[in-house]
């Protein structure tokens, strides 16, 4: 019987750790979920870890090459009798912890994502987001990592940290899968959950204005826009989004938030596997459940290696075929749920 080998290593600061690690627990999400990471090292190695300092974590599977899949900033240390551990968060933590109180006017979404990342102090990944708005205030009722959130999902795409540290926002991804997994080879465990479609959310806007740069595009209107939107009834509810200044905006922004109402989702457990992240799509190959071979965006994995040469990857999913049309209340739903946030 084999024994498969994992191994991690750190960079934290100027000093690097790698077998005298005791364990490492790195969980990656989908905004506005964080990804933090958890290294335990052992009481009487040199630790000069503070907050602030930079990180970076690689882990290394069975027959692998050596996979970065973090890099952040240090939150905490906690010493104890035993044990030292640094605990730290990323990109999207540093924007989940300001509330910028900023207006932006005749901007478009991706710029707003772009200044709000720099007022974080973080770094800005691939950016793509095809929304322009009259108007958008990052009011202080939501952290800034809340509006990056907001925006990518009125422009159907998703947000996540990469693994150089730099904050993404893709469009919402389709078929094929990035990665191919298969049950009983990685994957030992697998949980497939179908439930009842929800309330769709219908956007109301205010305006209307054919285009942003319209004169009348700053006015607000007394009616709801678009004029024919759906509800409020028992199926569906109404969501103010005054930003959304055009009827277009406002269509585009709706589908794009019901989306995959009524989705699956998708649990499980593998043996390490470095590659996966929040925002992977996977495909299962022999899936011993009818519709569990996918293909699944991933909302949340966690990594975890020790202590020894144990690892273990664990991720949550959402169905990229549904039948259905909410992905981001869902997603959003199944981003914050699984893993918890930072220690």
């Amino acid at each position: 019987m084999s024994v498969l080998t994992v191994a991690a290593s750190a960079t934290v600061g100027s000093l690097s750790y790698a077998s005298n690690i005791s364990s490492v627990r790195v969980d990656l999400a989908l905004a506005p979920g964080v990804a933090s990471a958890l290294l335990v090292l052992p009481r009487d190695l040199r630790v000069e870890a503070e907050p602030g300092e930079d990180v970076e974590i690689a882990l290394r599977g069975e027959g692998e090459d050596e996979v970065r899949v973090f890099t952040g900033t240090v939150q905490a240390v906690r010493r104890s009798l035993g044990e030292v551990t640094v605990i730290c968060g990323d990109a999207a933590a540093a924007l989940a912890g300001i509330r910028t109180g900023a207006t932006f006017e005749q901007q478009s979404a991706g710029a707003i994502v772009r200044a709000l990342i720099r007022e974080a102090g973080a770094r800005a990944g691939t950016v793509d987001l095809d929304l322009d708005l009259v108007t958008y205030v990052a009011h202080q009722g939501r952290t800034a990592l809340e509006h990056v959130a907001t925006l990518a999902g009125w422009a159907g795409a998703i947000a996540s940290s990469n693994p150089d540290g730099g904050l993404d926002v893709l469009r919402f991804p389709s078929p094929p899968a990035d990665v191919a997994l298969r049950y009983g080879r990685e994957i030992a465990e697998l949980t497939l959950t179908a439930g009842q479609r929800s309330a769709d959310v219908a956007l109301a806007g205010s305006g209307p204005a054919g285009s942003t740069s319209a004169p009348g595009a700053r006015r607000q209107s007394t009616g709801v826009v678009p004029s024919d939107a759906a509800g409020p009834d028992a199926t569906t509810v109404r969501e103010a989004a005054p930003a959304l200044r055009t009827p277009t905006a406002v269509s585009g922004a709706t589908r794009a938030r019901n989306a995959r109402n009524g989705a699956p989702r998708l649990t499980g457990g593998c043996w390490l596997v470095p590659g996966l992240r929040a925002g992977t799509t996977v495909e299962i190959a022999d899936a011993p459940r009818p519709g569990a071979a996918g293909p699944w965006l991933l909302t949340r994995v966690q990594h975890r290696v020790g202590p020894g040469a144990r690892g273990l990857t664990r991720f949550e999913g959402i169905g990229l075929a549904a039948t259905g049309g909410g992905a981001l209340g869902a997603l959003l739903g199944a981003a914050g749920d699984a893993f918890g946030g930072l220690p």
